[in-house]
């Protein structure tokens, strides 16, 4: 196996195209939809895969990390944006009107990061367990698009060993 096909890249609704301007020199097979994230992270795991990247919308990654209820209050008020912002972002209809809260605020920057490492974590999780192992044998990294996929809005993870 090569080193461009130790990583594969999941993208979320839209954003197959920001992916690939991301990461344009893997292949494209490296590509493919989040589709069920903790099925991919298992066949990336079985194939031997060094590294995992997510390219997605906040909509994705809240998924991945089970729903918004508690979630994205939680981020905020660990990002010390204060209750009244962590109010706001506790009654916000949809995630994506948590974001433009966050952005409106000038916070979309540390709590989009903060998102990003839960959901990077999550991913290394699942791989761990996928592996039967303690440690994750995936390095994970997450990029978070603003809501209409064209613009990185943050971003965390590792490299693979």
């Amino acid at each position: 196996m090569t080193a461009t096909d130790q990583t594969l890249v999941l993208y979320g609704e839209g954003a197959r195209e920001a992916a690939r301007r991301m990461l344009p020199k893997l292949p494209d097979a490296c590509f493919v939809p989040a589709g069920t994230v903790r099925d991919t992270v298992g066949t990336a795991v079985k194939d031997g895969r060094a590294q995992i990247v997510l390219v997605a919308g906040m909509d994705e990654q809240v998924a991945v990390l089970g729903g918004a209820a508690g979630l994205l209050e939680s981020i905020t008020l660990d990002m010390d944006c204060g209750v009244a912002l962590a109010g706001e972002v506790s009654r916000a209809a949809t995630v994506r009107d948590a974001c433009a809260l966050w952005e409106a605020a000038g916070k979309l920057g540390p709590c989009g990061r903060e998102l990003c490492r839960r959901t990077a974590g999550e991913l290394e999780r699942l791989a761990a367990e996928a592996a039967a192992a303690l440690a994750s044998p995936l390095a994970a990294q997450v990029v978070l698009l603003d809501p209409a996929g064209d613009r990185m809005v943050g971003m965390y993870g590792r490299m693979a060993r």
